[in-house]
């Protein structure tokens, strides 16, 4: 329990230096696609998880399953439709990379 609780701690710590120094350094183009991209890191962990739940456990975690790829693609079509409005390059190469990922996570996961 005491390591499971530093272990948050440093997770969060990690997290604030994150958003102080990554994300407050982005245009405000680059962190629309930041927060999908975030999003798409927090709905592949559910999925980890719930898999490792799976496998320990024996229960049944396809409603987890489905969720995340639907949210998932539900991601993919709000990048999707952002992608048309960036004027950035950068912006424009940080949502192509992700749209990929997505696409790629999506074909594994279908």
């Amino acid at each position: 329990m005491k390591k499971l609780l530093i272990l948050l701690l440093v997770l969060a710590a990690a997290y604030f230096a994150y958003q102080k120094f990554v994300v407050s350094s982005l245009s405000d183009e680059q962190k629309q696609v930041q927060v999908l991209a975030d999003e798409f890191s927090a709905a592949k962990q559910r999925l980890a998880q719930a898999e490792r739940s799976a496998g320990i456990s024996g229960m049944d975690t396809t409603g987890d399953f489905d969720g995340v790829v639907h949210a998932v693609g539900t991601m993919l079509e709000k990048l999707q439709r952002l992608a048309d409005g960036l004027t950035e390059e950068k912006a424009v190469d940080m949502a192509d990379k992700l749209a990929e990922e997505m696409r790629a996570f999506l074909d594994r996961k279908q």
